[in-house]
């Protein structure tokens, strides 16, 4: 056996957990991913804005 392989029934890997268990860390970041719809209808709507406004910008200058 690897000595550099902590085996599952040991503290330093498993800390008593069953192998293959998922973990929850509380400590994780949110990353707000939650708000996928919301980010990508204000994304549409900044896109749409820039282009009425660089075709506001180009019917002026003619």
């Amino acid at each position: 056996m690897d000595s550099r392989i902590p085996s599952a029934a040991s503290p330093a890997a498993g800390k008593g957990r069953e192998v293959g268990q998922a973990v929850q860390d509380p400590a994780l970041a949110h990353t707000g991913s939650g708000h996928l719809g919301a980010a990508t209808a204000m994304s549409g709507a900044l896109l749409l804005g820039g282009v009425a406004l660089v075709r506001r910008s180009r019917s002026s200058r003619a």
